[in-house]
């Protein structure tokens, strides 16, 4: 088995924490959830990993922080992890650099990439860096050859993408946009439109970000898919993959995994069973459904989603 970097892409709330935590149950990945967290975690204490324990205190991140200050020679600074950023700045605001990093969002050309990064993008280039040396050393410290990121950035995906094209592998997570829309209402307090709004954006730049990565390296994946035909979805994921499927995969073993954000299940242990969520359907109202139509609903559609 080669060495793997997985990217789960897509908007939030389609679902990526439960495909990640099944996905990790396999003996070849090691999923590390939304990455681009490490630092802040490890700085704040904002967030357990999923295992319950702060990063610092965490005996996995602890040895992946070994094992980078070894390949660094960083042993002099015992809380390297606080300072290993690994997520990208925001977008720059001078017009040259603005335009490289959203040209490379769409037409990025790996070796072209590479260089106008050293020059112009040596933030982003650093985080890129630093993220590859935290895959090699998660790879060490658990005999993983796969290692599985659900941050879902688009950005991120094509960085990542474009630092070692060979090496990734793309699955693109979708689900009803409906569902969707109605979790953002529900749990930030959006109305329908922006909501929407924000949805399409979302899977639009995705889109965007996935134009040159070969078919053969991603994988289109429906969440209702997941939740109402795990073993054939997770086979299918496998053979993507190039892996043999696990049973263990149909199990949630949520204290188990030690990936960095997502959704708040993944501290509810007593959730074991894999469950289709679809509250929307009662939730929304007729001018909710209206409202998405008009501004999403074209894109929905074209994801397959039509009744």
């Amino acid at each position: 088995m080669r060495d793997l970097l997985v990217f789960i892409g897509g908007s939030g709330r389609s679902g990526s924490t439960l495909l990640d935590l099944l996905l990790n149950r396999n003996s070849l990945i090691q999923s590390v959830g939304e990455f681009y967290r490490l630092s802040r975690y490890a700085r704040t204490n904002f967030e357990p990993c999923t295992c319950g324990q702060p990063v610092m205190e965490c005996p996995f991140w602890l040895k992946v922080q070994a094992e980078i200050q070894r390949a660094t020679g960083s042993h002099s600074d015992p809380e390297l992890l606080k300072s290993f950023e690994v997520a990208l700045p925001k977008y720059e605001q001078a017009m040259v650099t603005n335009l490289i990093q959203q040209a490379s969002l769409i037409f990025g050309n790996s070796w072209l990439h590479r260089t106008l990064s050293r020059s112009f993008l040596r933030q982003s280039h650093q985080a890129v860096q630093n993220s590859i040396v935290a895959y090699k050393a998660i790879r060490r410290v658990t005999h993983c050859p796969v290692i599985l990121e659900s941050t879902k950035n688009p950005r991120r995906l094509k960085e990542i993408y474009l630092a070692d094209p060979k090496s990734f592998k793309l699955i693109y997570l979708i689900r009803d946009g409906r569902a969707v829309a109605a979790s953002a209402m529900r749990r930030v307090g959006m109305d329908m439109k922006s909501a929407a709004g924000e949805w399409e954006r979302w899977n639009r730049r995705s889109w965007w970000s996935q134009l040159t990565v070969p078919a053969q390296q991603k994988i289109r994946i429906r969440y209702e898919d997941v939740c109402q035909s795990p073993e054939s979805t997770l086979q299918s994921i496998c053979q993507f993959l190039e892996m043999p499927f696990e049973p263990s995969m149909l199990e949630l073993r949520k204290s188990e995994s030690h990936g960095l954000g997502g959704n708040p299940m993944r501290f509810r242990r007593d959730e074991s069973t894999i469950r289709l969520d679809e509250q929307w359907r009662e939730q929304l109202t007729e001018n909710d459904l209206k409202t998405f139509d008009s501004v999403a609903g074209r894109m929905n559609r074209r994801f397959g989603y039509t009744s």
